[in-house]
């Protein structure tokens, strides 16, 4: 697996050090929410993202990931495979994220799912 990095910071307040942080592993990025936001450009990224917010889990039948921005809002669209369903961890290329809430029965390691959240959160 490639090393996940931060390849931009955006501050929305570097007082209150709140910031959108792209990460990405060089063929998939995402844009993570980060407070306290200490991070430096071309850093390793510690995983797992967090997903906030999180609903919706359905199996897809899909090999198509990613993780898509909803708009100008901190929502997005993630589709990606199940590393560990007890934990609620998938993966979208390197980039592994946790999720907020329960997976469903039936869902298992290897199962291809796609769910909304409300953000991203880099720790």
């Amino acid at each position: 697996m490639e090393e996940v990095t931060i390849r931009e910071i955006e501050y929305i307040s570097e007082d209150a050090e709140e910031a959108l942080v792209k990460v990405t592993d060089g063929t998939y990025e995402c844009i993570a929410f980060c407070h306290p936001c200490n991070k430096v450009l071309d850093s390793i990224v510690e995983q797992p993202l967090l997903a906030f917010g999180s609903k919706g889990v359905e199996i897809v039948d899909s090999d198509s990931f990613g993780i898509n921005r909803i708009g100008s809002t901190l929502r997005h669209e993630i589709c990606g495979q199940i590393v560990d369903p007890v934990l609620g961890i998938l993966r979208v290329g390197s980039i592994l994220v946790e999720l907020d809430t329960s997976i469903p029965g039936g869902i298992v390691v290897g199962s291809t799912v796609r769910l909304f959240c409300e953000r991203i959160d880099l720790f």
